[in-house]
């Protein structure tokens, strides 16, 4: 998994490769990714509901197929703000199963929803730093499987304390199997907002077609659209290579998506904005950059965070996601399809 939004991908199984190998771009997704969750409060309230929705993609070239999504919440200021430190918390309860040990909100599917509890600012000591303001912090964990989540093996040493399994009950590895965190900051008196993304333009005109946020959830790809539906694009024979003709791709996003850094400006005196960038994907294709900034601390707003596609060779739908990051926590995405001739 390469999402950002303070979300950590967990390793659960690696392959040897040797000198020379080649990598495909982190931009390309070829396997099953998380790209993003997404929290309605990124800076929550003591007592308060968050929402969680996930965006993954399965590009392997067996999709499509099964995927299943879980989560499991009840890790609370942890030693150190670590999020190892909620593992020895949940071992107390035992493995999260099927409706959770005591503590712990389990749920499955793209959507979940926890409470923070009402003392998780007041439960903790004040930060060493008398200038920072009081917070609390949870974590909440959550897993995608190509094939069925269930408890590790018993008696092997994991990172994570969920697997997954094939049709044979075989563990299966890191291309059918994303797992991480996500982590949700508590203020009694501070706010943070995701981005505001209203669409996407290609070639510099608003295209059709395109879902936002949740939406890209509950509305399935189109398996044949056409170009009254999606833009349409020609293909190119270097197949994504940068010698293919650029395309200029990106979301639109509303500038107030900028929100000050209101704990600097009070704390430190430091008038700073969030840092805001996007991440782009495509599920076949190439990208002049996959990563680009959208708002800087000191500078502000850069209006020039749209990227370059290169098409591929072969005709037929294909698949562009911009996602948006900012560095408290915050999320929101765009899913353009497009149609390759």
């Amino acid at each position: 998994m390469r999402a950002r939004d303070f979300a950590v991908a967990f390793a659960v199984s690696a392959s040897a490769v040797g000198c020379g190998a080649e990598f495909d771009p982190p931009s390309e997704l070829k396997t099953l990714r998380v790209l993003a969750v997404q929290k309605s409060a990124p800076y929550a309230k003591p007592g308060e509901k968050v929402d969680l929705q996930m965006l993954w993609h399965d590009g392997s070239k067996q999709a499509p197929r099964p995927v299943q999504v879980g989560w499991f919440s009840g890790c609370f200021n942890p030693p150190g703000d670590l999020y190892a430190g909620c593992f020895a918390q949940f071992a107390q309860g035992g493995p999260p199963g099927p409706g959770g040990p005591p503590g712990i909100d389990v749920g499955m599917g793209d959507r979940f929803s926890f409470t923070l509890p009402g003392d998780i600012i007041s439960s903790r000591p004040p930060p060493a730093d008398p200038k920072q303001p009081a917070y609390g912090l949870s974590f909440v964990f959550f897993a995608a499987c190509a094939g069925k989540l269930g408890a590790p093996p018993e008696g092997e040493a994991v990172a994570f304390p969920l697997a997954c399994y094939g049709p044979d009950s075989e563990l299966l590895g890191a291309d059918d199997f994303v797992a991480g965190y996500t982590a949700v900051y508590a203020f009694d008196q501070y706010r943070n907002q995701n981005a505001i993304v209203t669409g996407f333009r290609v070639n510099g005109e608003d295209a059709p077609g395109s879902c936002i946020d949740g939406a890209c959830i509950d509305t399935p790809l189109l398996e044949t659209p056409d170009c009254g539906q999606v833009p349409c694009i020609a293909a190119c024979s270097d197949d994504g290579g940068k010698d293919c003709p650029e395309i200029p791709i990106g979301p639109v996003i509303d500038p107030a998506s900028a929100e000050a850094d209101q704990i600097s400006v009070d704390a430190y005196g430091k008038k700073y904005s969030e840092q805001m960038w996007i991440n782009y994907y495509v599920d076949r294709g190439g990208l002049k950059s996959e990563l680009r900034l959208l708002n800087d601390a000191t500078k502000g707003w850069n209006g020039d965070y749209a990227t370059k596609l290169f098409a591929p060779k072969k005709p037929g739908p294909m698949t562009v996601w911009a996602v948006v990051h900012d560095n408290r926590g915050g999320s929101a995405w765009v899913r353009q399809q497009l149609l390759v001739q």
